[in-house]
């Protein structure tokens, strides 16, 4: 599973994740609400917004009209593509209209984890993740709303990173969880058992043989020549 790719449906985070004790999985309460996909929700409208202002500078009324578009379907598509492409921007129309949401989207959100995905996850999330999305931003960059796109995740590095921890904290919960619920293998106990037996052993014939050395030492002491009988 890829955490660091934009757009990916990541799950939530902060609580959200509860362990599955005896399927031994960590189940995701909803993905579409989770703050990472909140994160990147608010910081793709940062864009576009910055971004319109920009054309709108060069172009006025193009901001209104490319709202006017999202909101109606009008003006048509090809009317503001050939304006943008007067701008010289490189920009397609799609970039700068926010995504269709998908009403049977939920089912693309993986919900439920098995124990070895939540080890992968939390091995995935590196302590600052931040520096692999943004190194992905730059190798992505060739327009100038990929640049701003760039710019703006920069400054909210802190953020994503909190979010990402916080994710892996999560999981890391809930694969402790399905550990101490994880019941001793037969053998641990056969082997505890004997362990114990073996200690009471030692020390079953460790008494013994001090009892034995303190017989004879009692009657080495007695047949001794030289015993003072006055002792």
């Amino acid at each position: 599973m890829t955490l660091l790719i934009l757009g990916s449906p990541i799950p939530a985070s902060a609580r959200t994740i509860t362990a599955d004790v005896d399927n031994r999985t960590c189940v995701v309460a909803d993905a579409r609400t989770s703050p990472v996909v909140e994160f990147w929700d608010d910081l793709e409208g940062d864009v576009r917004n910055r971004r319109l202002d920009e054309l709108d500078a060069q172009d006025p009324g193009i901001r209104a009209d490319i709202e006017s578009y999202i909101a109606t379907g009008s003006p048509g598509p090809s009317q503001l593509q050939e304006r943008l492409d007067s701008l010289g921007s490189g920009e397609g129309l799609a970039m700068l209209v926010p995504e269709v949401t998908d009403p049977d989207a939920a089912a693309q959100y993986k919900t439920e984890y098995s124990y070895d995905e939540a080890r992968s996850t939390v091995d995935a999330i590196t302590d600052d993740p931040a520096a692999g999305v943004l190194e992905q931003l730059r190798q992505a960059g060739g327009t100038r709303i990929a640049e701003i796109r760039t710019d703006t995740f920069a400054q909210r590095s802190e953020e994503f990173n909190a979010i990402q921890l916080g994710l892996r904290d999560d999981f890391q919960e809930c694969i402790d969880e399905i550990d101490r619920a994880r019941p001793i293998p037969v053998q641990y106990l056969i082997l505890g058992g004997a362990g114990i037996l073996a200690v009471a052993a030692l020390v079953i014939r460790a008494w013994s043989n001090s009892r034995r050395s303190n017989r004879h030492s009692g009657r080495d002491h007695r047949e001794s020549p030289t015993a003072n009988p006055g002792d």
